[in-house]
């Protein structure tokens, strides 16, 4: 049998369940592709470099099969990133490669180990070899440059490296932002599994099958004390209108993709990018269903016009609070006041709405709650999220949580649907009471469920809301059991 080429480097998507990210077993069309490692790949492609993506969670990968699978690749190099909730995933196997493939260089990377790269290493320095924090695509280049010729790695921007003991870090100097976002390839989808296939946002909150993410832009100025944003930091920079033009003419020719989500941090900043998107679309007459996430303070009527008429269907908000109080402690910048007028204005504009809402945060009451909820039943929204505040490691509320509160630090819980902050005055069964009664109160009301129904146009519709219904059911009883 003829031995598969070895490849320069792989990188992987740690192993991470339904149960793990959200407490529940039923898996409701909601998968979001590595867009990260897929720009990566691409980035490493592009000079000259034989990759592959092992995405485990598409795929439903143990720990072992992952590294059954990174061993028929034999790679010089690994890289593996993770989120807070994915750590412990991404150590198992890094566990598994330095006893069974000591010879292959551990590279780990992602949002965790940039926003906790000292805690990170207490734990974990002695199964990596290298960490790549912030924005990888140049980094990964230097430090492939760097190790291939044998060079020392005090030159290479944006790493950090256990020193002999495995328990102290050595830190480079940081990398700079990339400012052409242009410059980057478009992301190596054909390295992961079918697109169309195994990827596709939440059942509810997509219009046409197939449905695409992704993310055109970086940075976000919000002062926000719950999020971490040690990644792409603060400075605005965001793909042209074009760009995306013709990464979206390459999803519907390549995978038939019929909807896009903008995943972006804050799509809407961008004014400028998105009138000259919309105008492009329109004007090519493009015909695509879209949707993105948006601060209530960054759109008017006619901007909300326009978006509607280029395919734009729905736009979710960050609204948080029902309690101007709150949103003024957590630094959000927002009131109740521009949040209705954003909601309205939408909704006049014949575009869905959504919003996304959190409890538990520091300084929060009872009576907090209560107005939040009060907030979701009265606004035209036709979705919206609820979640616990998780306190993540990089986020402003991370080093200061348990003097509000009761804080359960520990990363593998950290998800938002998990009860792990409760605020002083509160209690854990408080706050899953609330969040269940918001949950029923909100979507089992007949003008949300005719809204599913009229939404239905495929049989793909049905089989995802039944396994979303599921999965809601389940989760209510998950959160009573904490």
């Amino acid at each position: 049998m003829v031995k598969k080429k070895r490849l320069d480097i792989v990188f992987i998507n740690p192993p991470l369940s339904q149960t793990e990210r959200y407490g529940v077993k039923f898996k409701a069309g909601g998968q979001t592709p590595p867009t990260g490692l897929a720009m990566l790949a691409a980035v490493c492609r592009e000079k000259k470099y034989s990759v592959a993506i092992i995405d485990a969670p598409a795929i439903n990968l143990n720990s072992q099969q992952v590294l059954d699978k990174i061993l028929e690749f034999r790679p010089k190099y690994i890289g593996i990133t993770a989120v807070t909730i994915s750590i412990f995933n991404a150590i198992d196997i890094a566990k598994l490669l330095r006893d069974r493939y000591p010879e292959g260089k551990i590279i780990l990377g992602g949002a965790h180990i940039t926003a906790a790269p000292k805690e990170t290493v207490e734990r974990f320095g002695m199964f990596f070899d290298i960490a790549v924090l912030g924005e990888g695509e140049v980094t990964i280049i230097d430090l492939l440059k760097a190790f291939d010729k044998k060079k020392s790695l005090a030159d290479v921007k944006g790493i950090a490296y256990p020193d002999g003991t495995g328990k102290n870090l050595i830190f480079n100097p940081p990398r700079e932002f990339i400012e052409d976002l242009d410059s980057l390839p478009f992301p190596a989808y054909d390295l992961l599994p079918d697109l169309a296939k195994y990827y596709s946002p939440p059942a509810h909150t997509v219009k046409k099958f197939p449905a695409a993410l992704l993310i055109t832009s970086r940075g976000c100025p919000g002062m926000c004390t719950f999020c971490d944003n040690k990644v792409f930091g603060r400075r605005l920079r965001c793909n042209s209108a074009d760009y995306v033009i013709r990464l979206i003419l390459h999803l519907k020719k390549t995978y038939g993709i019929k909807e896009i989500q903008f995943r972006d941090d804050n799509f809407l900043v961008f004014r400028k990018r998105t009138i000259e998107l919309c105008k492009k679309l329109i004007r090519r007459k493009i015909r695509i269903e879209w949707s993105c996430a948006g601060r209530v303070d960054m759109i008017n009527p006619e901007m909300l016009q326009l978006m509607k008429k280029a395919g734009c269907w729905q736009i979710w908000y960050g609204i948080e609070s029902g309690s101007d109080r709150v949103l003024a402690a957590i630094k959000k910048n927002t009131n109740q006041e521009k949040i209705s007028r954003a909601i309205i204005n939408t909704k006049k504009a014949g575009i869905s709405t959504g919003g996304f809402f959190m409890i538990g945060m520091p300084t929060e009451t009872e009576a907090d709650i209560k107005k939040t909820i009060d907030v979701l039943l009265k606004l035209p929204l036709d979705e919206f999220h609820i979640s616990h505040l998780a306190p993540f490691p990089g986020s402003e509320i991370y080093s200061s949580a348990s003097q509000y509160g009761y804080f359960d630090n520990d990363w593998k819980k950290m998800s938002g649907w998990k009860t792990i902050f409760v605020p002083k005055g509160l209690s854990k069964k408080k706050l899953v009471y609330y969040s269940n009664y918001a949950f029923k109160k909100f979507y089992f009301r007949p003008r949300i469920i005719f809204n599913y129904i009229k939404k239905i146009r495929s049989w793909r519709h049905v089989q995802t809301y039944i396994l979303a219904f599921l999965a809601f059911l389940s989760l209510i009883r998950f959160k009573k059991r904490e």
